[in-house]
């Protein structure tokens, strides 16, 4: 693992504790945001509220993501679809993209 997915893994976690169904969108540094999604009955695997996860639900970023696109559950429609299990290797990679994460858009 790398280190935003060693970060994403624990912001996850923590959110997932903390929080009562949806999560609010990921914020990175330069503006971007997406919402990742994980739990029993979401897109992730493993579909727990515990984790770690290999895949999460993501969708509706805030702006075209190329590398999101293999995942869309609606192609060409980028920012207002979902991208079911993404996998965690692949979020990082965008959050990376983005100058990291600066946290959930509370």
């Amino acid at each position: 693992m790398n280190k935003f997915e060693v970060e994403l893994q624990g912001f996850l976690m923590e959110a997932r504790r903390s929080a009562r169904g949806i999560l609010p969108p990921l914020r990175c540094a330069d503006g971007f945001e997406l919402s990742v999604q994980v739990g029993s009955f979401l897109y992730c695997t493993p579909r727990s509220d515990v984790g770690p996860w290999t895949h999460v639900e993501v969708g509706y970023p805030s702006h075209v993501e190329p590398l999101l696109w293999p995942y869309a559950e609606t192609p060409g429609d980028w920012t207002n679809t979902v991208y079911p299990y993404t996998p965690v290797e692949v979020l990082a990679a965008v959050v990376e993209l983005h100058d990291g994460f600066t946290g959930w858009n509370m």
